[in-house]
């Protein structure tokens, strides 16, 4: 199916598709010797993109959903926004991650959870190593998180997205 086939999402902002590009992954990598030399890589959740939706960066919203069970790439995880991280850089480069928790049809284990300030902290700092480490690829443009800000928030930035990629294929430009 191609992505333009693929609805944002069932009833959005609050029932939102995340296509996976790169999966929930634990492993360790050994960068030298001895215990120093050993560094794990977590990606926290599955990260990927809401179609049909359109940042000002003219990429799609990207999200990153929490949970335990990892999916192939490609696949479709009906979530729900919790949050969303600020990210910026040096050079005034960042934007916005979505964060989310599958539906709770899914995922029951996140039924009650309405906000990132439900998750642990530990969970929190691993979602901010993913999404610094991820977008900090090219050296000497490093990124840091401004801020983070509440499930609301990352609902009207769902919603700002849908329209921006409807004005787009309309023809109207937005930007």
């Amino acid at each position: 199916m191609g992505q333009e086939k693929i609805a944002a999402g069932k009833a959005p902002p609050w029932d939102i598709n995340v296509v996976v590009e790169i999966p929930l992954r634990r492993d360790t990598v050994v960068a030298g010797a001895g215990a120093a030399g050993v560094s794990a890589v977590y990606h926290p959740g599955n990260y990927g993109f809401v179609p049909r939706t359109l940042m000002p960066d003219g990429e799609p919203c990207e999200a990153l959903v929490v949970g335990s069970v990892s999916v192939l790439p490609g696949a479709i995880l009906r979530s729900r926004p919790i949050g969303v991280v600020e990210l910026a850089g040096e050079d005034g480069g960042g934007g916005s991650r979505l964060v989310a928790v599958p539906l709770e049809r899914l995922h029951p284990f996140f039924m009650d959870t309405t906000s990132y300030r439900s998750l642990p902290a530990a969970l929190l700092d691993q979602i901010e190593r993913f999404l610094v480490g991820f977008r900090d690829i090219e050296p000497g443009r490093p990124m840091r998180v401004a801020r983070w800000g509440e499930a609301e928030e990352a609902a009207e930035l769902v919603e700002a997205a849908i329209a921006s990629h409807r004005r787009e294929q309309s023809g109207e430009s937005g930007r």
